[in-house]
């Protein structure tokens, strides 16, 4: 193999872990050439080619990514499943909508899924938040898979969402994310096959909390990170937060640069449509708070 295409899946310090691409076993540990140093910064989730000079390899070129995010430093996500939990703990709705937020910025398809489905039977407040999110995410086209891993509800549909997809996990703790991953994935052959890289390379198994991606098939990767579990818009500008909220777009303010915070409802007709309960309330407020979070950012960072 000349010259060939992988993809980054985990960066251990100078050395870059690589999944060939067309080839469903071929795991290869490889290094920078120089001008890549120089004039590129590698991500989990990219795609690089590669050249075998003696017995090294060589990534020699980073190829155009769809999308980068800052924190976690990753690249080239197709689709973020937001992980929320009904019952403990309840769901964190201001972080729901800011990393839906950022998938819409990023072209990253968000997917809710609703876990510990099984709770609703006997409590209350789940049945009620479940049909919150229908009613609420549902209505504005967001796709939302409901399960439990312990009942075995929604996996599979899951995991079909996932083939040939290079996924994102996200949600706050204790929400579930870790069982879900462990139903889907099967790391056997991978954890070996890195493990024997990282004796071959003299590192030992550097086990550290890193980003990665683990491949279920050639064409499919999820994205293990600490890094998902509490969001902040990094690289948003405040003023375009509006423009990711699908419900917004029937509106028809007086104004092109109406925001939708201060300005009356005789102007506003995002805040006449929320009167009417054409656009959800709560989650209209939560705009506005995320907005003015990311607005008092900015003011601070340009003073």
């Amino acid at each position: 193999m000349d010259n060939i295409i992988a993809k980054v899946i985990r960066i251990d310090l100078e050395i870059y872990i690589l999944k060939v691409i067309n080839n469903d076993n071929d795991i290869i540990a490889a290094k920078l050439r120089g001008n890549i140093k120089k004039s590129s910064n590698v991500l989990v989730g990219d795609l690089v080619e590669v050249e075998k000079v003696d017995n090294d390899y060589m990534i020699t070129n980073v190829l155009e990514r769809k999308n980068s995010l800052i924190r976690p430093p990753v690249s080239n996500i197709d689709q973020m499943i937001i992980v929320v939990s009904v019952g403990e703990p309840a769901p964190d709705f201001i972080l729901l909508d800011k990393q839906i937020i950022l998938c819409m910025a990023k072209d990253i398809l968000p997917i809710i899924c609703v876990n510990k489905v099984d709770l609703q039977d006997d409590n209350v407040q789940a049945k009620e938040d479940i049909e919150y999110i229908k009613s609420v995410y549902g209505k504005l086209g967001i796709q939302i898979v409901y399960t439990s891993t312990v009942k075995n509800i929604g996996i599979e549909e899951l995991k079909q969402k996932l083939i040939g997809k290079t996924s994102a996990f996200s949600g706050n703790s204790g929400v579930g994310k870790s069982s879900i991953t462990k139903e889907i994935l099967d790391l056997s052959h991978e954890e070996v096959e890195i493990g024997n890289i990282g004796r071959k390379s003299k590192r030992g198994r550097h086990t550290t909390k890193a980003v990665r991606l683990y491949s279920l098939d050639e064409n499919t990767f999820i994205l293990d990170t600490p890094g998902f579990s509490s969001y902040e818009l990094y690289d948003i500008d405040h003023k375009k937060i509006r423009e990711f909220y699908p419900e917004f777009e029937k509106c028809k303010c007086d104004y092109d640069d109406c925001m939708h915070i201060s300005e009356d409802e005789s102007v506003c007709d995002v805040k006449r449509h929320v009167k009417n309960n054409d656009i959800d309330q709560k989650r209209y407020e939560r705009y506005v708070y995320i907005f003015l979070k990311e607005k008092e950012k900015y003011d601070k960072r340009y003073k």
